[in-house]
């Protein structure tokens, strides 16, 4: 059995863990793999906004993690991954990340490329969305120079909505895009044992 980390359940994974979901029951994976989410925001009233993130009004004010983990039959952790806390993902084989600040990706990235994780980082921001796969010859050196070099960006925290559109009410879908495509396109021809033409992909609408 695959045990499957999802980290982060907001913008991107809110609607990578019910496309898994489908996946497990149509292509009958559901036995053969064990996930549990991380998360530990709360829903608002922005994350509904056009259905930005797949959480319902009755959701507000509950944890992002508990809600989905119900919802979708998987188990779920009520926090965030720190330095403190990262040994929780040891026994996990698979790790998907979703989230918005480039500390904690960096973390997860250095994690997974000692102890030889899998690892599936979806990203997107207003029109733009990407994915990066990492397995047991990627090299820390390489992302440290791609990602994780510039001080003021290692500072940022981002979203998947810009900032002007959700206040304009203009809510684009790059984050439900990236998640489908991650997860019936990149994360389950890995569960089949098949191997990606590349394992860096970006696109901009």
């Amino acid at each position: 059995m695959r045990r499957v980390a999802i980290i982060g359940c907001g913008g991107i994974n809110s609607w990578f863990v019910k496309y898994l979901a489908e996946l497990c029951n149509v292509f009958d994976k559901k036995e053969l793999i064990y996930v549990k989410l991380f998360d530990k925001d709360e829903i608002e009233e922005k994350n509904l906004l056009r259905n930005n993130q797949n959480f319902k009004i009755e959701d507000l004010m509950e944890q992002k993690a508990k809600v989905l983990a119900k919802r979708y039959n998987f188990d779920n952790n009520e926090v965030f991954i720190t330095e403190e806390n990262i040994d929780l993902l040891t026994n996990f084989d698979d790790i998907i990340l979703g989230v918005d600040n480039n500390k904690t990706r960096k973390l997860i990235y250095e994690f997974a490329i000692k102890h030889g994780k899998y690892l599936l980082d979806l990203r997107a921001q207003g029109t733009q969305m990407a994915y990066y796969v990492l397995g047991k010859d990627s090299d820390m050196e390489y992302y440290n120079k791609k990602f994780f070099s510039n001080p003021d960006v290692m500072e940022r925290k981002g979203s998947c909505q810009l900032t002007h559109d959700v206040e304009n009410d203009h809510i684009e879908n790059a984050n439900k895009i990236i998640a489908h495509f991650g997860a019936f396109g990149v994360y389950f021809k890995y569960l089949r044992g098949e191997t990606m033409s590349t394992n860096e992909w970006r696109f901009v609408y």
